[in-house]
């Protein structure tokens, strides 16, 4: 499962300020707490989990420098203090995550783990199983307030579409494609019968089926002829330099001449040749809207977080200031999932601690990127343009034998 986070780097900073600003780091705490968030304590024990929780997917050497690993500790606890006010605070609104809404994601993730499985994952990342729901507790509310405090106040307007649009014209172009298939079989025959298959399948299909899938043209052509082929979405320049010259030269439903390279024979088949456009500002509103509503929802976030601590008692050890006063090291993030974001998966939430620590503060998502992705499920023109686009091109497709 996958999925992407948006890390409020900047809003750690307003925490650590804040706390800094109400000289509370030299209250001193009971045995095993290491702050006091309105009178809730965060134990060593819940940074440690934390920690656990990142340390396999974050590469921690097995023994790290002191610095280091007071870094970490205070990255941890950071994380732990915004998550104490966010449970905190739908709790005040009645939306907290309740006991069945929590051992429902628990049940989801142990089917997906399988039998054993995730007992397996928690003893290899040393957690309890008590600590790890505390963990997806913390993530599910982060969850519920995205939706539900945040997103229903915020709105993007058309005209700051437009203006948007306007402003990135550049990153809304979709370059040209080429629709190819790369062919082998250890006979020059069976290549021979993959190209002649392919041409004529090419030609026989109808009118109405022109934007078919050709990976299923090529497979079928694979499946008569007993040859292997593996057809893929690019732009001109990143075809292998060895084919490039003649996938220029090819026209669509045409093979190339069989060459023999490392003891088989090789072949490309053209499906299509497409030109690059420019998204309308009404195939690229869904992605525009996304980016706004993003950069809009940190915003509110980090307005929410700066009201939260104004009105809050929170008391941290005095061993764990200099660390906490320090973000921007591996750990100190905060994070809000996305929509539709896999949160109930214990790999999902490694995943985006790694993220969060090698990309450190992150800003509103790349536009280049948010057209590769998005754009698939934009309008026609947009679906089928960003497929093209360098990183938001599916993985090769296998088209049969």
């Amino acid at each position: 499962m996958t999925g992407r986070a948006f890390r409020a780097l900047g809003l750690l900073w307003v925490l650590a300020c804040s706390l800094a600003l109400a000289g509370c780091f030299e209250s001193r705490l009971p045995d095993g707490v290491v702050a006091s968030i309105n009178g809730e304590p965060i134990r060593l024990s819940a940074v440690q989990a934390l920690m656990d929780s990142r340390s396999s997917s974050l590469g921690i050497p097995h023994r790290p420098s002191l610095e280091a690993m007071k870094s970490r500790y205070g990255g941890a606890l950071g994380t732990l203090i915004v998550h104490a006010l966010v449970r905190q605070d739908l709790e005040r609104r009645g939306m907290a995550v309740t006991d069945a809404a929590l051992e429902h994601a628990v049940a989801q993730v142990r089917e997906d783990f399988g039998p054993g499985g995730l007992e397996q994952f928690l003893t290899a990342s040393s957690l309890r199983e008590a600590d790890w729901k505390a963990l997806m507790r913390d993530h599910l509310a982060m969850e519920v307030f995205r939706k539900r405090v945040l997103l229903p106040a915020i709105q993007v307007s058309m005209a700051e579409a437009r203006a948007y649009y306007e402003e990135h014209k550049a990153d809304f172009v979709l370059p040209g494609y080429l629709d190819i298939c790369f062919a082998a079989a250890p006979e020059k025959q069976a290549l021979a019968a993959y190209c002649q298959s392919f041409t004529a399948r090419f030609r026989e299909r109808p009118e109405a089926d022109a934007e078919a899938d050709f990976a299923v043209l090529s497979g079928a052509a694979a499946s008569d002829s007993g040859a292997l082929a593996q057809c893929l979405e690019v732009q001109p320049d990143e075809v292998p330099p060895a084919w490039r010259k003649e996938a220029a030269a090819l026209k669509p439903g045409a093979c190339g001449e069989p060459r023999q390279q490392d003891g088989e024979w090789r072949a490309i088949a053209l499906a299509g040749r497409q030109k690059g456009h420019a998204l309308e500002l009404t195939e690229a509103y869904p992605l525009i809207e996304a980016i706004l509503l993003e950069e809009k929802k940190s915003a509110a976030f980090g307005e929410w977080l700066e009201e939260s601590l104004g009105r809050s008692e929170i008391l941290v050890a005095p061993e764990l200031k200099e660390s906490l006063l320090t973000p921007g090291l591996a750990g100190f993030v905060t994070e809000e999932p996305d929509e539709g974001e896999d949160l109930d998966h214990p790999e999902s939430q490694r995943e985006r601690e790694d993220d969060a620590a090698a990309a450190g503060a992150e800003g509103a998502p790349d536009v280049q990127n948010a057209v590769r992705e998005g754009a698939r499920d934009g309008g026609d023109g947009a679906r089928r343009g960003a497929r093209r686009m360098g990183a938001g091109r599916p993985a090769p497709r296998p088209a049969g034998r």
